[in-house]
Formats: C-alpha cells, structure tokens, sequence
C-alpha cells in the first residue's frame, strides 16, 4: 500500500494579461486533500519517491477548475497526481477587496513505504526544521536525503517536509549521519550530525533561495474586474531593479506608454499630452500635490510602505475627478506580521524602515500592525562632483516620514491610520555671465520649495456577503515658495480635509453598482509679486510697472459619483461594461485686500464616462472608453482683482480604443490609440492690468493624440522586462482663430526598453535604454539693447516652439547582489545612471547679447552605489 506526501512550493510568478491583478495578501491552502495511488509500473522499477509539478487554477471559492502536470512521465506519476488534485479543495487566494481567481505551480511529491499495519512503531530519533535564510520563513516541500558519513552500510533515508517545513524520522541507530536538503528554488544544502542513543536529536536547517526574485511572491492571475481599460501595474521585483528608478515604485511608471520624459528627470507628470496639473495623483485615495520628490528620483512614499501602484492614464471612471489627464493610484500596505528593520544607503539619500505586530493582551490572534520610515537626502554635496566643472549648478535636498498603524480587527472589517510627509528643496543657478531667458527681470537664482504633511485613516466594513463599505477621511497641510532672483515670488498654501466614501453593493452576479462620495475643502492663501505686468513679457522695450497682490479664502469641493460594472453575458469574464457619472462642484471664498468683497466663485458640472472590455478570443481582448472631464480652476486663478471672477472648468473629452493579448503565461503585449480634446483652458489674460480685471482667462484650446505599444516579459523564471514605445502628438492655441502649435512637452517619439536577468548566486543584472524625441522650444533670433536698463532682451521672429532640441538619448546599468544570512540579509547594488548619453539637452541659454547660444546638458553620468540591510524576526 502506498503512502503519498503531499509537497507544495511557491513557484508563484505574476502572469496576469495587461492589466495585472491586485496583490496578493493570502495565499490558497489547502484545506482538504487527496491521496494519489503510487504507480505499479513504478513500484515494479524499485522507484521509491517521484515529484509532479501541476499548474493549479481556483475560482474564487477555492475550487480546483483546472490542473495540468507540467511534465510527463513514462510511469504515470503525473496523472495520478493530476486525478487526486482535480479532487482536493483549497482556500482561495485574496487580495485586500476579498477572494480571486488564481493560478499557481503546485508540486505534489510520492514516496512508497510499507503497509502502515504491518509496521512497527519505533521511536522518533530526529526532527527538525527547515527555514529560509535571510527570512526566516519555513519551508515546506523540501527534500531531504539522510545517510551515515561514517561508512556505515545503512540505507539511505529519503522524506520530505511538511508544509511548515518540519520533519521526523523515526529508528535511525546512533551515530554520525550527513543530512542533505534541496527544495524548489532554493540550493542544496549539507550538514552533518549524530544520533545520540535513547535520545531524540534536534536540528534546524537552512536553505538559500536560489536566484535573487525568489523573495518577490505574485500570483497567476485572472484579469481583474477594474472598471479601468487601461490599468497597468508592476511587481515589485520589476521596480527594484530597472537601472534609473533608483528601485522606487512610483517612479518606474515614467517608462510606461503615455508618459513623457520630464525636464533633468525630475517629478513632472506629463500623460498623454496634457500639462503636469491636469494629472492627479492619489495615496490611499486620498489626493496629495507632488507624488515625487523635486530631484525626481524617488517618490515622497518609502517603497516598503507601497503594497501596489496603479497608472490611468486615461479613460478611468468617475470615482477619480477634478483632474482631465492622468491619475497615479498608490496603495498603501495593511498588513504588518513580520517584524523587519532595515536600512540602506546610496549617494542620494539614506532612510530607516521598522515593521512589527504586537499582540493585544498578548492575544497571539489580535495584534496591532505598526510601521514607520524616515528618510534625508544629501544629493546636493554630491551632485557638484559630477557637473563636468560646469558654473550650472543644481541643489535639491529633501526628507519623507511615514508612520502607519493597523489595528486588530474581526475578518469583516479593517482598520488603519497612515501619518506621511515631505519637505522639499530645489536651487537651480546659472553662470553670472549667462541668460537664463529672453527677460532682463528673470535673471538669478531659481528656488522651489514644497512642504505637505498628510493624516488619513481608511476604513473598510464587510456588511454583508453583497455589500461592501469604504470610508477614508484625511487632514492634510501643503505650502509652496517659488522664485526667481529676488524680484519674482510665489508663496501659497492650503490646509485642507479630505473625506472619500463608498458602498459597493452587488445584488447579482451580473451587477456591482457603487455610490461614492468625494469631498475636498479647506483654507487657501497666496502672495505674488513680479517687477512686470503679464502684458510686458512679448515686449522688451516696454516700461515695466511692478504688480504685486495676494489673496486668501476657502475653496470646497463636494463630487458625488456613480459607477456601474456590469457581465451581462454567461461567461462572467467575456464582456465588462462600466458606465459611470461624476457630479463636479466648485465654491471657492475670497478675503484680503484686493479680494474684498468679491462674490464667491460657483460652478458644477456632470462627465458621462463609459469603459468597456470584450474578449474576442482566448487571451485576445478588445477594449475601449470615452467620457467627459473637469477640472476647476486653482482658487489663485479664479480671483478677480476687485472684480467678480468669470472662469468656466477646463474641459476635456478622452478617448481611446486598444488591443490586448496574452501570447503565454509570461509574454503579453497591449495597443492602445487615444484622442484628447481640451478646451476652455485656463491662461493668462495678455491684457491684465492690475486691480479692477482677473490675471486668468479661459481661452486655450489643446488636442493631443496617440499611439501607445508595450510588450512586456512578466518576471517568470529569471527574466523580465518590458518594451514601450509612444508615438504622439500634442497641440495648442490661445484663441479659435489661432494656428495650432506644439505643447511645450510633446515629444513625438518616446522609445523605452527595459529589462533584468538573475545569475547565479543572487546576482541580477539590469539595464534600461531611453530615446525620446526634444522638446520644442522657441528660438529667439537676436537682442535688443535697452538703455535704461543697461542690459539686452532677446526676442523672436517666428511661432512660438517653431523648433525641436535634439533628441534625447541615454543608457543605465544595473549589478545586484544579495547577501543572506539566519536573520537577516545584505543587498549591494551598482546604478550606473547615464553611463552613455547623447547631448541630452533639456534647454538653450544665451550670451549676453543673444548672439550665440548653447545648451544646458541633462543629468550626468552618475555611479549610485548602495546597499540595503534588511533583519527579520
């Protein structure tokens, strides 16, 4: 008779089509199985043990809807392991909205020994466990080999471990024994021991993954149920290694299709054509000013805080609003078991991170989930090094805390609050002798300084099987300082309240309707003051007078939305229909001197949004959306100098219409064509004068359309990597009679490939190629002297951006290298940022007659060497 032990392992790579699912927090289990009838065939071959590889489907109760051994077999091992699985029963895997489809490698092992009846009981005379070095976790599923290394003649031992990773071996007679262990993605390990009599011997041992991903755990997924056509996401492996990223989980999206390349690589979000404010950017829900830092290396969040990040970039539902381009999603981790510390450092910046859960009562199953990071750069003292000896000097400093609590809640319900903030720093000089523009009252030192602090509690309650609630209320503070020299300053702030709901009610299979709630509101405040009128700048001969005015008041903005997400065909996953609707509201309050007053600024507006997915074939998707967007004007723009405000919301239509395909498990590629129509855009009035008309007006027009391509490569095995490449253009004008010109940021090409690979020994290596086509630019053709002044402005001929900046070019590597031990881990790594560039100019800077020009170079090559030491208990 035949004894099966049953062998699991994680073998578990992301594989989900274009739009990858949610990440996992529970892993499927097994909660019932069965045993598999030992081949005869292979009992007569005095084969002993054998080890089947099946990749698994469940549906999201746990059913087994498929499994497909992976490799065949003369015996029939694989289908007997196949008979017993289709009849075994698993929890499903869930991601923090509840439980999902998946699909997984699971390893079923065999090992034939005796009738249990006829055997004799004998003692246990070994047991142990096997652990993972570096994190400590058990692991199930190894096979050991035990036999004497004293050259005794006993039989070799062979067994494998339980799903905890522990182990016992009953009647092994005294003496010195070698152990061997080996496990599915780990390496082969060896340790020697001996067998006392009449004693029970006691052993841990330790396995070390055997390539450097392994730690990075996903899941084979389903397409998710997201209302978004055009959703992607990363795992976390992907973002750590692509060379440039500096390993940040945010900042990996500008490499994906529709996002521009940004000035020195800083944080501008510049989607599909659109300014940088059109985009949104959430955390948790909840709507924060800059997602990056200034420098643009590395986003305001801790990656160890970030659970996933999802990137919209158009033709997202009504829950997102006040925004007509883009949105980036940042979802923040809820789960703390492990208690880790770690560190790290690079020539950037060096941060902390801490994670524990501590039992309630030392209840063991009610703990609080505690988590908090700091992080200081110092990339202005190493910055210098590396400018060529350039006078062109640029000096960004900042610092990011988080603290995170999670606390101890029934399976129904969860409960955390999330304490982030930032401060940011950014000085940009020029040569004395160099014009940095064609304005004599714009020379001088630029500086930029961001402060927000943010507190935000999210709330989520299961109230029935059907009914799901979602409540995150937040306090948040942003100031802003901008200037140029010392004659031209901005200073502005809000201290606002943010407060999202909604109720996901699913009345059949079919339906899902959700109502939500989005609320914004607060008190804001400016200060302006420029050496010139707005109407001065396209004349340099003119007779300057100073303006000077702020403002202050509250601005609320109380949306309500309704979604829709509807299967109405037989097969659930075919076709997903998503209408939805946003209600827009604006109120915004004036007081100060100049605003005194002035009627309160009112308006609303509805956007009509629909999004729809069909799957033509198996693994062939056609998918599109359309629907109108809003965004308010900021409440400096809407202020009327003495006068009742007159400015409409910017509109915009989006479209887009696109092809996916999974071609395997592991290769999918996704094409996508967009359209963008703006209108009613907000820019300054040529004609302000001062007190008694508003600076802004609503007379810009803009269009932007597209072609977006990525073929991307899921980190399965031991490469990953992906291909974008966005074709584009991106137009505006200042009236409806004017000529179309290109937007400051279109960039026709933009080509990015990237990719990793894991060696041997924890080695990864990595690298990133760009080519991206230069921004326009307005060339200015020669200067005019002015005598009062002493000085020349520049001034130009032709249209404005009438020329292109040449194209941008540059190549990073990456080498990983990993380090573990019994409790904790080194990382080292090697970023070799631009190692090579082309001319990569990012704007022109004239003499001091406009005669001659040259360009301002961007970043350099920059060797980032770091480390991260990461302890787990």
């Amino acid at each position: 008779m035949s004894l099966v032990l049953l062998l699991v392992w994680a073998s578990l790579s992301l594989a989900a089509p274009s739009e990858p699912p949610e990440a996992i927090v529970v892993m499927p289990a097994v909660l019932e199985w069965v045993d598999a009838d030992f081949p005869s065939a292979a009992a007569d071959e005095d084969i002993t043990s054998f080890k089947v590889t099946l990749r698994v489907s469940l549906d999201e109760q746990g059913r087994v809807t498929d499994a497909q051994p992976l490799e065949d077999d003369p015996y029939g091992f694989a289908w007997e392991a196949k008979d017993a699985v289709l009849r075994m029963r698993f929890s499903p895997a869930e991601t923090r909205e509840g439980p999902v489809p998946s699909t997984f490698d699971f390893g079923y092992s065999f090992e034939l020994t005796e009738d249990p009846e006829q055997e004799i009981e004998v003692p246990i005379t070994l047991e142990g466990r096997v652990r993972e070095n570096g994190t400590r976790a058990p692991v199930g599923g190894a096979f050991l080999e035990i036999e004497p290394s004293d050259g005794r003649e006993i039989e070799r031992t062979e067994l494998v471990t339980e799903g905890d990773g522990t182990f016992s071996v009953r009647g092994l007679p005294p003496g010195e024994y070698r152990i061997r262990v080996s496990g599915p993605g780990h390496r082969p390990a060896t340790e020697t021991l001996t067998i006392e009599p009449d004693e029970v011997t006691e052993i841990r041992l330790w396995v070390t993954e055997d390539n450097l991903s392994a730690n990075e755990i996903t899941v084979f997924g389903e397409r998710p149920k997201t209302p978004e056509v055009t959703r992607r996401t990363l795992s976390n492996e992907e973002i750590r290694r692509i060379p440039g990223t500096f390993g940040d989980p945010v900042k990996v999206i500008q490499t994906l299709p529709g996002a521009a390349r940004s000035p020195f690589g800083t944080g501008l979000l510049i989607i599909r054509g659109a300014n940088p404010q059109d985009s949104g950017v959430y955390v948790d829900g909840i709507e924060v000013p800059l997602i990056y830092h200034l420098t643009g290396t590395t986003s305001v969040i801790q990656p160890e805080f970030v659970e996933s990040v999802d990137y919209l970039p158009g033709g997202y539902s009504g829950k997102f609003g006040r925004k007509m381009a883009g949105v980036i999603d940042v979802t923040t981790k809820d789960r703390f078991d492990e208690t880790i510390i770690s560190g790290g450092a690079d020539v950037l910046d060096a941060q902390v991170y801490a994670q524990t859960s501590i039992p309630v009562g030392g209840d063991e199953d009610r703990k609080i989930g505690v988590a908090a990071g700091f992080r200081r750069s110092y990339i202005d003292a190493f910055l210098p090094l590396f400018l060529d000896g350039s006078d062109f000097a640029i000096k960004p400093r900042y610092w990011d805390y988080q603290f995170k609590v999670v606390a101890p809640t029934p399976e129904h319900r969860t409960l955390s609050a999330f304490v982030y903030g930032f401060e940011d720093l950014l000085s940009i000089s020029t040569p004395s002798d160099t014009a940095q523009g064609s304005d004599r009252d714009t020379q001088g030192d630029l500086l930029t300084r961001y402060l927000s602090h943010r507190a935000v509690i999210r709330w989520t309650e299961k109230l029935g099987d059907d009914l799901t609630l979602r409540v995150t209320p937040s306090f948040g503070v942003d100031r802003t300082i901008f200037g140029v020299g010392q004659a031209l300053t901005f200073s502005g702030g809000t201290t606002n309240v943010h407060f999202r709901s909604e109720l996901e009610y699913r009345p059949h299979p079919a339906i899902t309707i959700t109502p939500g709630f989005d609320f914004l509101g607060g008190a804001w405040s400016f200060d302006f003051v420029s050496p010139f009128r707005i109407a001065d700048l396209d004349n340099p001969l003119s007779e300057r007078d100073p303006v000077a005015f702020g403002g202050q008041g509250t601005a609320w903005y109380p949306d309500a939305w309704l979604r829709m997400d509807l299967s109405p065909l037989q097969d659930r996953d075919r076709l997903r229909l998503t209408p939805s609707v946003r209600v827009n509201s604006a109120t915004i309050t004036y007081g100060g001197s100049v605003a005194q007053g002035a009627a309160p600024y009112r308006r609303q507006a509805i956007d009509p949004r629909f999004s729809g997915w069909f799957e033509l074939t198996d693994g062939f998707a056609l998918k599109g959306s359309s629907g109108l967007y809003h965004q308010p004007p900021q409440p400096q723009q809407s202020i009327g100098l003495g006068v009742t405000p007159d400015l409409a919301f910017e509109r915009a239509w989006n479209s887009s219409i696109g092809l996916e395909h999974t071609i395997s498990p592991a290769v999918q590629w996704e094409l996508d064509l967009f359209w963008r129509d703006m209108w009613n855009l907000i820019d300054t009035d040529p004609n302000f004068t001062g007190f008694g008309s508003s600076p802004f007006m609503n007379i810009g027009f803009g269009r932007a359309y597209g072609a977006e391509l990525i073929v991307r490569h899921q980190p399965v095995g031991r490469f990953f990597g992906w291909l974008s490449y966005t074709l584009s253009r991106s137009e505006r004008k200042a009236n409806p009679d004017a000529e179309w010109v290109p937007f400051d940021f279109d960039q026709t090409h933009i080509l990015s490939a990237q990719g990793g690979y894991d060696l041997p020994y924890h080695i990864g290596v990595s690298m990133q190629i760009q080519l991206v086509s230069g921004n326009p630019q307005s060339v200015l053709n020669a200067g005019v002297f002015d005598v009062d002044g002493g000085s020349y402005s520049g001034f130009r001929v032709g249209p404005r951006n009438d020329s292109r900046l040449p194209f941008f070019f540059q190549t990073s590597f990456r080498v990983d290298r990993r380090f573990t031990f019994r409790s904790w881990e080194l990382s080292l790594y090697v970023d070799l940022l631009n190692t090579i560039r082309g001319v990569n100019p990012e704007f022109t800077v004239y003499n001091y007659d406009y005669s001659d020009f040259a360009y301002v170079r961007g970043l350099p090559f920059i060797p980032n060497i770091g480390f991260e030491a990461k302890v787990r208990r």
